[in-house]
C-alpha cells in the first residue's frame, strides 16, 4: 500500500491506496483503502512526512499496520461476544468468521521436507553467510515461504508480501516487500548450486541414482502486448524525445528526427547492445497465446518423477536448441553416466542424438512416421517381424506368445536397425566444406495400435471436412505445406503449374495422394533408441524401452501442476534474472510436492497435487481471545469434513445424521476417536511427514510440539501484528 494525494475541485485529499493485478489488463488497478480527509487540515507532521520520500513510505506502513489491527481487533471482539457456542459453530464450518483471523499451518508439513529431505536450510544459510551482506532477515525463511505459498495459495509477489503474517510460524513477517525481489536476485545468482544441492540431498535420502532423464519443454506467458525488443524500442524513443525536448527542439523537429535514417541507425545500435537482455519474446505458444510474449522452460525429471534440472530460455528459442545446454548442465551437476535420455519427437534431431552418443548416453526418443523414406515406409507397413503385446495397469509391457502371423487387430511392435543422417554446420576453420555429414546408427521400434488408428482416422475426417469446406468456398489459402488440414488442399498454382500470383493460391481440390498416405500410416508410431556407450548392448530390452517411453507422460503432469496448481503463469516479474528465479521457485515447489506424494505412496495413499494443495490450504487455526489470563488457545478449523458437515441445533448441541440430538462433548470425543482409526486427508499428510494431527483446541505449547517446532521461540510463531491485535482485544474484553 502507498499514500496518494487526490485533488477534486481544487481541494486535495490524502488516501491510502493499494495496487491490485487484474487478469487481462496491462496496468494494475488502484483501489482506495481509506480516505484521511482534506490534506490541508491534516497534522503538520503527517504533511511533512508525505513530502519526504522515505518518511512517506514509513508513514504508509504505519497506517497500513493500524488499519489491519483495527480490522482484526473487530473480528476478535465479534468472536468473543458470540461466546463459546459461536466458537464451536466456527469449528463446524457454519460461521462466517473474519478470514483475517485464520492462520495457515499447512506450510509446516512442507517445512519438514525442505529442512530434512532437501537439506536447503543448511545450504541457504551457508550461502547467505559466506557470499552475501544480507543481514536482518533470513534468506532460507523467506525462500521457503515463497515456495510453500506456491503449493498452498499461489499469488503474485506483491500479494505474498501483503499476507506474509497470516501463518503460524512466520519468521518472515517483518521482511519488507523490496526484499521479496532481492531473494529472487539471490536465487538467480546461486540457482545451479541450490538445485544441485536439493537433488543430491533427495537422492541420498532415498538411496537412489539417476537412471533415466525425461526431458521436455513448455512455455509461460506474460500479460503484456509488447516483447522485450518492443519495450527496448519504446524506452529508447522516450529517452530520445526527452533529450531533444531538453535541447529545446520543437515537436515537428522531434518527429522529423524520429523518422530519419540517423535515428534508425542509433536505434539499431541500441538494440544490438542489449541483445543479451532480450528474454520475453513471441514464439510457438503451446497454449495458443501467439500475441503475448513467452519464455521457454526446459525441465528434466528422473525415473521417479522428481525434478533434477531446469533452465529458462527466451521465448523465441527453438526446443531443439534447449537440449545441448541441458545435457551440459546435467553432466556438470551430476556427472551422469549409464543414463537414458527420453523425449518426444519434437526434440528428435540427428544432431541431438549424435551429441547424446558422444556423451555416451542412451536415448529413447519418438520418431515421426509421416515423412519417412520409401524404404522405411515399406519396412514399417510390412506385417512380418511384428509381435503382439499389451500393457498392464502399471504401464508394464506384457508379451504375447510368439506366433508366425501376428493379430493385426491388436497392439504389436517390431524392431529394426536404423540409421539417421543429417548435414550440420562445420565449425572446423580448416575444413573445405561449410557443412558436414553426421550419421547416427541406432534401433527403431515400430508400433501399431488399433485405438491410435481409430483416433488418427477420426482426426483425419475432421481435417478433410475443413479442407472440403475451403475448396467449396474457393478460399484464398496461405501456407499449404503444413501438417494440418491445409496440407490436404490443392491450389490453382499447383494445379496449373503457372507463375505464382495471389489468385493462384485459391483452393480448387483435395490432395487425394496425401489423404491416402495419412490413412496408410494411421495407427503407427515409432521410437528410436540406443544404449549408453559404457554399457553392453541390450541393457535396455524392448519391453523396457516401450514401458519407459510411456512414462514420459509424467513430465507433462509436472507442467500441468506448475501451470494449474502453482500458477507459474502469467509471470508477474519482468527482469530476466527474476523470471528465471520465479520458474526455479516453481521447480522447488514441485520438489516439495513430489516428495510429499512419495511419502504418501509409501503408506499406500494416492493423492493428486490438487488434493494436497487444497488440504494444505484448508489447514487453518484461529487464536481465541479470553478475558482471563489463561493460556492462549487455538481453534483448529482444518478438521474432518464429516465433522464440518454437522449442523448446529442449539448452543452446546449439534445435529447428527438422522436428526439425532446429542451433546457437543460426546460428538467431539467420538470424532477424536474416529480420526485415530480413519484419518482424513490432512491427518494422513501430517502422519506421512511424521507430524501429529492437531486437536480441536490446542495451546501454544501443544501446537509447537505437534508441528515439530519445539526448538523455536514463541516470538516467531505469530506476527507482531497478530500479537498486537490480541493485546488490544484483551484490553477491550
Amino acid at each position: 500500500m502507498f499514500l496518494s494525494k487526490k485533488t477534486v475541485r481544487g481541494i486535495s485529499y490524502l488516501q491510502l491506496v493499494k495496487s491490485v493485478h487484474v487478469a487481462g489488463q496491462r496496468n494494475p488497478k488502484k483501489i482506495v483503502v481509506k480516505n484521511y480527509g482534506r490534506y490541508d487540515k491534516l497534522d503538520s507532521q503527517i504533511r511533512a512526512a508525505f513530502e519526504d520520500a522515505q518518511a512517506k513510505k514509513e508513514l504508509a506502513k504505519k497506517l497500513e499496520s493500524e488499519l489491519r489491527m483495527n480490522e482484526l481487533s473487530g473480528a476478535y471482539v465479534t468472536v468473543e461476544k458470540e461466546g463459546k457456542a459461536e466458537a464451536e459453530n466456527t469449528a463446524t464450518g457454519t460461521s462466517n468468521f473474519n478470514k483475517a483471523l485464520a492462520l495457515h499451518y499447512g506450510h509446516l508439513m512442507l517445512k519438514k521436507i525442505w529442512d530434512r529431505e532437501l537439506d536447503l536450510r543448511y545450504k541457504l544459510n551457508y550461502l547467505q553467510e559466506h557470499f552475501t551482506k544480507i543481514e536482518g532477515w533470513n534468506i532460507n525463511d523467506l525462500l521457503f515461504y515463497l515456495c510453500s505459498l506456491k503449493v498452498i495459495d499461489p499469488s503474485s509477489y506483491l500479494r505474498a508480501s501483503e499476507q506474509k503474517g497470516n501463518f503460524f510460524y512466520c519468521p518472515w513477517a517483518d521482511v519488507t516487500q523490496d526484499n521479496f525481489y532481492k531473494v529472487l536476485d539471490f536465487v538467480y545468482l546461486y540457482r545451479e548450486d541450490i538445485l544441485k544441492h536439493a537433488v543430491k540431498a533427495h537422492l541420498k535420502k532415498n538411496k537412489q541414482q539417476i537412471k533415466v532423464a525425461f526431458f521436455d519443454c513448455t512455455n509461460t506467458y506474460f500479460e503484456t502486448p509488447y516483447n522485450d525488443v518492443a519495450w527496448q524500442t519504446i524506452r529508447f524513443v522516450r529517452k530520445e524525445k526527452a533529450r531533444l525536448q531538453q535541447e529545446g527542439k520543437t515537436a515537428q523537429e522531434i518527429e522529423s528526427y524520429l523518422e530519419s535514417e540517423e535515428f534508425n541507425d542509433e536505434l539499431t545500435k541500441e538494440l544490438r547492445s542489449k541483445k543479451q537482455e532480450v528474454f520475453r519474446m513471441c514464439g510457438p505458444s503451446k497454449e495458443g497465446r501467439f500475441s503475448l510474449p513467452i519464455v521457454t522452460v526446459a525441465l528434466a525429471i528422473d525415473q521417479s518423477g522428481f525434478p533434477i534440472d531446469c533452465k529458462v530460455f527466451a521465448g523465441n528459442t527453438s526446443e531443439v536448441k534447449t537440449i545441448h545446454p541441458m545435457l551440459e548442465s546435467l553432466k556438470q551437476k551430476y556427472n551422469i553416466k549409464d543414463v537414458y535420455f527420453v523425449a518426444d519427437r519434437g526434440l528428435n534431431s540427428t544432431d541431438t542424438l549424435n551429441a547424446l552418443k558422444e556423451n555416451k548416453l542412451g536415448f529413447v526418443v519418438a520418431q515421426k512416421v509421416s515423412n519417412q523414406k520409401s524404404k522405411e515406409r515399406e519396412e514399417m507397413l510390412a506385417t512380418d517381424g511384428y509381435r503382439n503385446c499389451s500393457f498392464n495397469e502399471l504401464g508394464e509391457l506384457i508379451l504375447s506368445p510368439e506366433q508366425s502371423s501376428p493379430d493385426i487387430n491388436s497392439f504389436r511392435y517390431k524392431v529394426c536397425e536404423h540409421e539417421k543422417t543429417s548435414y550440420i554446420p562445420n565449425n572446423d576453420p580448416e575444413a573445405k566444406t561449410k557443412r558436414k555429414k553426421i550419421t547416427v546408427k541406432c534401433k527403431i521400434i515400430y508400433t501399431f495400435s488399433p485405438e491410435r488408428r481409430a483416433r488418427d482416422l477420426a482426426e483425419l475426417d475432421e481435417q478433410i471436412a475443413k479442407a472440403s469446406q475451403a475448396v467449396g468456398e474457393q478460399k484464398l489459402m496461405g501456407n499449404v505445406y503444413g501438417t494440418g488440414w491445409r496440407a490436404l488442399i490443392k491450389t490453382k498454382k499447383e494445379a496449373a503449374q503457372s507463375k505464382a500470383e495471389r489468385d493462384q493460391y485459391r483452393a480448387v481440390d483435395l490432395k487425394e495422394d496425401v489423404i491416402a498416405d495419412r490413412k496408410a500410416v494411421a495407427g503407427y508410431a515409432a521410437i528410436v533408441y540406443d544404449d549408453p556407450g559404457s554399457l553392453k548392448e541390450g541393457q535396455f530390452s524392448v519391453e523396457d524401452v516401450l514401458s519407459t517411453y510411456r512414462r514420459l507422460v509424467n513430465i507433462e503432469d509436472c507442467f500441468r501442476v506448475m501451470k494449474s496448481t502453482f500458477s507459474i503463469r502469467p509471470v508477474h516479474v519482468r527482469l530476466k534474472e527474476r523470471i528465471t528465479a520465479h520458474c526455479l521457485l516453481c521447480v522447488l515447489a514441485l520438489m516439495l510436492m513430489r516428495s510429499l506424494q512419495m511419502k504418501l505412496e509409501a503408506k499406500n495413499i494416492s493423492m493428486s497435487a490438487e488434493q494436497i494443495s487444497r488440504n494444505l490450504r484448508e489447514a487453518l487455526i484461529i487464536p481465541v481471545p479470553s478475558k482471563t489470563n489463561a493460556m492462549q488457545l487455538f481453534l483448529n478449523t482444518g478438521i474432518n469434513q464429516n465433522f464440518n458437515s454437522r449442523v448446529r441445533e442449539k448452543p452446546g448441541r449439534l445435529r447428527h445424521e438422522g436428526n439425532e440430538i446429542v451433546d457437543t462433548e460426546f460428538i467431539w470425543n467420538d470424532f477424536e476417536q474416529e480420526r485415530i482409526t480413519h484419518p482424513d486427508a490432512l491427518d494422513a499428510i501430517m502422519q506421512a511427514v511424521e507430524l501429529r494431527p492437531l486437536s480441536i483446541y490446542s495451546t501454544m505449547a501443544e501446537l509447537k510440539n505437534r508441528l515439530g517446532l519445539k526448538t523455536y521461540s514463541n516470538e516467531i510463531m505469530l506476527s507482531h501484528n497478530h500479537l498486537k491485535y490480541l493485546e488490544k482485544v484483551q484490553s477491550m474484553l
